[in-house]
């Protein structure tokens, strides 16, 4: 079975190479809007990766406003997103594990 997680040698490189390549674009003084910018406009961020973790932070906004009711939630988050109800739900319940720090850097 292959391994998921990045040595962290091979982040810092990658850190290293990206910080160069920012600089030259943006110059020394890049915001994190820029650096968020450079890697989605290069690919580097999956773009159902972005809209799953768009989903998951907006998910407890949107329980808020339907007073708790997870369904609305997940009908409000399926017309925002373009996807079923189920699969915001799958996002949620299943995918979260991947948005954490050990699940990425070994």
């Amino acid at each position: 079975m292959a391994i998921r997680q990045n040595k962290l040698e091979i982040v810092n490189q990658f850190v290293e190479k990206t910080y160069d390549e920012i600089k030259a674009k943006y110059s020394e003084e890049a915001g994190i809007k820029n650096v968020l910018h450079f890697l989605i406009e290069k690919g580097l961020v999956d773009p159902k990766k972005l809209r799953d973790y768009m989903v998951m932070s907006d998910f407890s906004g949107m329980l808020k406003k339907n007073k708790g009711k997870v369904v609305y939630a997940f009908m409000d988050l399926s017309v925002k997103y373009d996807i079923t109800e189920r699969t915001a739900a799958n996002i949620v319940y299943k995918r979260s594990k991947s948005f954490k720090k050990e699940y990425n850097i070994r």
